[in-house]
Formats: C-alpha cells, structure tokens, sequence
C-alpha cells in the first residue's frame, strides 16, 4: 500500500506534491471541521438548551402541583358575599392595575367583565393569586394575550359570582 503511495508522488512534480500535501494537510480537517463538527457542536448546544428549557418547565409545574395539592388540604373559606366592582377596582389600584384596565363591567346576570391593556403579566396573576379566596367570583373565562413588548398582555377576564354556581 506504501509503495503504490511512494510510486503515485514520485511521478508527480513537486508543485503537485505541495498542492497535494495542502489538500490533505489542510483542507481535508478544516472541510472535517466545518462540515462536520461544527454543526454537531451547535446541534449539541441547542439539545442542551432545550433540556434546559424543559427542566424549568417541569420544575415549574411540579412546583404548580405541590400547590395545587395544599390548597386542596386547606379548608375552604366560605364566602360571605362578593365584592363588588367598587370593590375590584380598589384591589386593582392597591395593585397598581388600574391604569391598565381597559373596560370594567358587570351585566344584569352578575357577571363581571374586566378587560385589561398593555399590562404585566406577573403583577396581574400576583392580583388574580391574591384576590381569588377573597372576592366571591369564579373565573368562568379568560384570554391572554402576548403584546407588543416581552411581559405585557392583553387579557379579558369573566367573573361568574360563586353563590350563582
């Protein structure tokens, strides 16, 4: 095998030799690289931030579970009546919401209707963690939407009095 190797460079002239030792020598592992390598090293990074974005996903919801699961154990709070929407638009500017809050409403069957613009996600689900034991509704329907800026949404909420269920 070394000999037919030694015959092939020995009939070629020493350009060719030059340009072949550069094939091999350089172009060959850098095409490896690219070709190869690279590309499996940012598949691997995106697998791991994936696995990454799963493992808070889970966490998250095992967290949501452990939750879930006390207050089941807790026993529940009657209610003695609902507030009423003077009452939720004073949870909402003790919330800091109120700026946010597009229509507020309530029909003649009780239900309320909120519907919000442009707020932060995390201070409108600290409100709704926060005033749902206390304020006599029951989330019968809600949306949310993304909006133009990371963290704000656009949300519509339906509250049906708990006495009505």
């Amino acid at each position: 095998m070394s000999g037919l190797l030694i015959d092939f460079l020995a009939r070629r002239d020493p350009r060719e030799r030059w340009l072949l030792a550069l094939l091999f020598g350089l172009v060959l592992p850098l095409a490896l690289i690219f070709g190869v390598l690279v590309p499996l090293n940012e598949a691997k990074s995106a697998a791991l931030a994936e696995r990454r974005d799963a493992a808070a996903v889970n966490s998250w919801v095992q967290s949501q579970v452990t939750e879930l699961q006390q207050l089941r154990l807790q026993p529940a709070v009657p209610v003695q009546s609902t507030l009423g929407i003077s009452g939720i638009e004073q949870s909402l500017i003790d919330a800091g919401l109120r700026d946010g809050v597009g229509s507020l409403s309530r029909d003649g069957e009780g239900l309320i209707a909120l519907r919000f613009e442009q707020v932060e996600f995390t201070k409108l689900m600290t409100w709704m963690s926060r005033m749902a034991p206390v304020w006599g509704y029951d989330l019968m329907r809600f949306r949310f939407e993304a909006g133009p800026v990371p963290g704000l949404v656009e949300a519509r909420l339906t509250l049906a009095p708990l006495a009505e269920r």
